[in-house]
């Protein structure tokens, strides 16, 4: 297993494994149907040992039958694989330089533009009705976001939702007898 490989990495991994393998299994040489179908296997057998030298995608079924082989045919190819990954040093090559560095930068302006969705989203709500229900509020806003960013998780509007009714905020959230649950213009 790769235990401890953040979200991050493992797509790295992936992308790398790809690009240096082949979207194929190591030891039977076919293709994935699917992208759920490749397992990452140790190719000396160290579950500790995640050098991305020693790591490689097979399929569930030859992973069992590196396991149950007399003969030890898979074990075999799998060090050979990892002989040859050692000897052309692949992870220092120029694929990782590809990768593109403006994730983070992505993600900030992805955010930035998910507040701005949400800011105006209350104002013009607010300013059209005084106050709005709370309930469904996080789910009309993220529908949105996905509609202009192609992006908008619950959990970052509900994030810019609780920046936007902090005790300094324009907004806040209020218990209504009637109503239950609004959001309304904060008065100063």
């Amino acid at each position: 297993m790769t235990k401890g490989f953040s979200h991050q990495e493992k797509k790295r991994l992936h992308t790398y494994l790809i690009w240096r393998d082949g979207n194929k299994c190591i030891y039977c040489k076919k293709s994935f149907r699917n992208s759920r179908e490749p397992i990452i296997e140790h190719l000396n057998n160290d579950r500790n040992d995640n050098r991305w030298d020693n790591l490689a995608y097979a399929h569930q079924k030859c992973n069992v039958l590196k396991g149950t082989q007399n003969d030890g045919k898979f074990l075999e190819i799998g060090l050979i694989k990892l002989e040859e990954n050692e000897l052309h040093n692949y992870v220092g090559e120029s694929f990782l330089e590809k990768e593109p560095k403006k994730d983070a930068s992505t993600e900030i302006e992805i955010n930035h533009k998910c507040y701005e969705i949400t800011e105006q989203y209350l104002t013009d709500k607010i300013l059209e009705k005084v106050w709005i229900p709370y309930k469904g509020v996080i789910h009309n806003i993220s529908f949105l976001a996905i509609q202009k960013t192609g992006h908008g998780s619950v959990q970052s509007i509900r994030s810019h939702l609780m920046i936007l009714t902090s005790d300094d905020a324009p907004f806040e959230i209020m218990n209504d007898e009637k109503e239950g649950k609004i959001i309304r213009r904060r008065k100063f």
